[in-house]
């Protein structure tokens, strides 16, 4: 018994350390910043974002859903005023990926504010091409905010977040951002917004990757 102990023990150490490192830092283990055209539009006055990020999905990335491990992509996207950054617009996608290997299908869950798609696709390709882009991504936008200023768009994707707290935030605020599903209340979408990130030390994941657009015009 005790030599089982001790080897319950020793394992335990090990994985200790072997992780310590990145819990004592509490850093993503990557992090990597693109300068990327981008396209803006506008619709009855709400900013749409497209862009495609495949570097997102890293040989690591890949290896992992293939193995059949649930992965996930948070990508947050603001439009800032290119003066002082202050936020102007702002929006969210969450992606969840999942292999079935008695399926041998990839399962896709897409959620924005403009509600989830659930897909499902055989190939790697394939999934690259569903989920490495936002395509028309609304972003939300303060009453008061000047939007007659040169601006940019600046993307934050996070890869694997680990804290299911957060998770559940996110969960939450995709299903009703405001606590009432007005559509139109935008201040208190950045309320709700912000309060997804209060405590972000705790909201790390295995990657994120930074994008910055050129800048825009202001709003027509």
């Amino acid at each position: 018994m005790a030599a089982h102990w001790t080897g319950r023990l020793g394992l335990a150490g090990l994985l200790v350390a072997l992780l310590w490192p990145a819990l004592a830092s509490g850093q993503p283990r990557e992090v990597r910043r693109f300068d990327r055209t981008m396209e803006l539009r506008w619709t009855a006055g709400r900013a749409r974002v497209q862009l495609v990020f495949p570097e997102v999905f890293t040989e690591r990335l890949r290896g992992r859903l293939s193995s059949g491990f649930t992965s996930r992509l948070l990508v947050t996207a603001q439009l800032v005023s290119r003066k002082d950054r202050t936020p102007l617009a702002r929006g969210l996608q969450q992606v969840t990926i999942r292999y079935d290997i008695w399926d041998e299908r990839y399962a896709l869950r897409i959620e924005s504010l403009a509600g989830r798609r659930n897909l499902k696709v055989k190939s790697m390709d394939e999934v690259v091409q569903a989920c490495a882009r936002i395509d028309g991504l609304a972003l939300d936008t303060l009453p008061e905010a000047k939007l007659r200023q040169r601006s940019r768009v600046e993307v934050r994707i996070e890869v694997n977040p680990t804290s299911p707290e957060q998770r559940q935030k996110v969960r939450q605020y995709l299903a009703n951002p405001d606590g009432a599903r007005a559509q139109d209340s935008p201040r208190s979408f950045f309320g709700s917004f912000s309060k997804i990130f209060v405590n972000e030390k705790d909201f790390q994941a295995d990657a994120v990757f930074i994008y910055r657009s050129q800048d825009f015009e202001p709003a027509p």
